[in-house]
């Protein structure tokens, strides 16, 4: 873990190699170090308890229990991870199924509202990947409010961007596109108090989102960034919007909070 506090320009670094996948960075303002860095070491925690419930291929998580375990027999589970399956299994209906963490088998689950149990039927598990940074950047926000720290910008490797308030010397938070297929700059988005998701395929993993509804995975060399107030809305329907087919987003797309949404054709950007 890295942290540094630079007083000139009253900015707090704070980064993690690798948390929930991927790199954690944290830009926070204010003039107290001590404070900034008691709130970067809160940020951190979270970040790394959230991993340790939410990781599917970690089997000691507790979403990983419930992938082994349901199966078996009804499994139990705290009240925050019960609600966040019933967060996603909200979005899989509001997205007309695009954003879903069973890949299409939520008929082979049963949940118990009353005793707060979840069994697995067949192949069915669950998978927040394309859930969990937007959860993680709403618990960092709270965290923000509580430190009454207003301008900070909170980076999970580039796929999710937190960012508030707005850049020390300008009217926003800048932030870049790359395509992943050039390796060239696509697009600059502007943003404050909102989050920036961005889902796509890459070279390196170009196949790894499945559209629910089928099965098969998406081939097409795009992406799509959503920017929201709401950072789960905006890392869900990333998710959701690429696994959509033509035209389908348009039924369900005007139900979230979004401010703007964009689809990039990295092949056409390529060329």
């Amino acid at each position: 873990m890295y942290t540094k506090y630079y007083p000139s320009s009253r900015l707090f670094h704070g980064s993690i190699p690798k948390v929930m996948g991927t790199r954690l960075d944290a830009l926070l303002f204010g003039d107290s170090p001590a404070g900034l860095n008691e709130l970067w070491q809160r940020i951190a925690s979270e970040a790394m308890r959230l991993e340790k419930m939410l990781n599917r291929f970690d089997a000691m998580s507790e979403l990983g229990r419930i992938n082994t375990d349901a199966a078996l027999y009804p499994v139990g589970m705290n009240d925050e991870l019960w609600d966040i399956l019933m967060d996603c299994k909200r979005y899989c209906e509001l997205t007309g199924g695009c954003f879903d963490v069973t890949l299409g088998r939520w008929k082979h689950v049963t949940f118990d509202e009353t005793r707060r149990t979840v069994a697995l039927d067949g192949s069915a598990s669950f998978d927040l990947g394309g859930y969990a940074k937007g959860y993680a950047a709403e618990q960092i926000r709270r965290l923000t409010e509580q430190h009454a720290v207003s301008r900070a910008l909170v980076n999970f490797g580039n796929s999710m961007t937190l960012a508030l308030g707005t850049h020390p010397h300008g009217d926003c938070w800048p932030v870049g596109v790359d395509n992943p297929y050039s390796n060239r700059r696509t697009d600059n988005i502007r943003l404050s108090n909102a989050a920036l998701s961005i889902s796509g395929n890459m070279p390196a993993r170009p196949m790894h989102i499945v559209r629910p509804a089928t099965g098969e995975y998406v081939t097409a060399r795009k992406m799509v960034a959503v920017v929201s107030p709401r950072p789960v809305d905006a890392e869900a329907l990333t998710t959701a919007l690429m696994a959509a087919e033509a035209g389908e987003a348009e039924q369900w797309l005007n139900r979230f909070e979004i401010t703007e949404y964009r689809i990039y054709d990295c092949q056409t950007a390529e060329e």
